[in-house]
Formats: C-alpha cells, sequence, structure tokens
C-alpha cells in the first residue's frame, strides 16, 4: 500500500472508532442519564408534595383520637365496645392484666370483624394490640380463635 492509502485507512479506522464510540457508548449513556434526570425530578416533586401535606395528615391524626372515657373501667368500655360491632356473643373471657390492659378470648370469630374492630378502635381511641394470637377454626367462613391484649395509652 502506497503512503497515501495507509493514511487513509488511519483516518478512516479514527472516524470509525469514534462513531462506534458514539453509538455504542455514548448515546446509550447519555440516554441513561436523562431518564435517571427525570425520574429525579419527579420523584423530587412527589418527595416536596408529600412534605407539604405532611402538617395537614398529622392533625387530621391527632383530632381524629376520641378521649377515653374517664368514667368507665377499660374492661367494661371494652365490652361496651365489642357489644356495637356484634362481637360480644363471641368472648370465651376477659382479663385485666392491670388498669390499662386487657386481654380477651374470642371464639369462632369473624376475622375481618375482629380486624375492622381493631382498626377502628386504634384510630378512634388509640387503643393498640400489644399481643394477639390467632387460630382459624372455619377457613371458608373466615372464623377464628382470637386471643389478644389490648392497650390504652
Amino acid at each position: 500500500m502506497t503512503q497515501n492509502e495507509q493514511q487513509l485507512i488511519k483516518i478512516g479506522s479514527v472516524l470509525v472508532s469514534i462513531v462506534l464510540f458514539w453509538v455504542l457508548i455514548y448515546q446509550p449513556l447519555n440516554k441513561h442519564l436523562n431518564q435517571q434526570i427525570v425520574i429525579k425530578n419527579n420523584l423530587q416533586q412527589q418527595l416536596t408534595q408529600m412534605q407539604s401535606m405532611k402538617p395537614n395528615v398529622l392533625t387530621s391524626v391527632n383530632t381524629q383520637k376520641a378521649p377515653f372515657p374517664s368514667n368507665t373501667t377499660f374492661s367494661s368500655w371494652v365490652d361496651r365496645q365489642l357489644s356495637q360491632v356484634g362481637l360480644q356473643e363471641m368472648v370465651n373471657r376477659t382479663e385485666p392484666v392491670d388498669n390499662n390492659t386487657l386481654t380477651v378470648w374470642l371464639s369462632n370469630a369473624a376475622f375481618d370483624l375482629v380486624v375492622d374492630w381493631l382498626q377502628s378502635i386504634q384510630q378512634q381511641y388509640d387503643i393498640v394490640v400489644d399481643q394477639i394470637d390467632v387460630n382459624v377454626t372455619d377457613r371458608n367462613l373466615g372464623l377464628t380463635n382470637v386471643r389478644m391484649r389490648l392497650v390504652k395509652p
């Protein structure tokens, strides 16, 4: 090959290398970085929205808690709450641990009803389930035996 052909091959190989670098490395990397920037901006906007909503959520959560009646015992209050949702017939036994803690045994209680009741007393009165044991008695009907320890704040 002549000197000009060799130089032409060198220049051509450099140009092909640049094009291959551009197509195989730079463009995909640049596209991925741009996608990540868009994702980051979207997440930043979501974070800003959530932070601006935080005070509203905290005040709504704090204002929803009803005061616990001071003229009744925790045990009688729980019995009344169980009666209101139709779970009183399923109560086998209740045992006060102290003034703020009560253990309740339920037999053949509908699991969904128990969970809904626990959620409502937690949201409304801040009553917490400290311990719970659930045994399925009838899977088709959703019936369970439950032993739970309720704690008032």
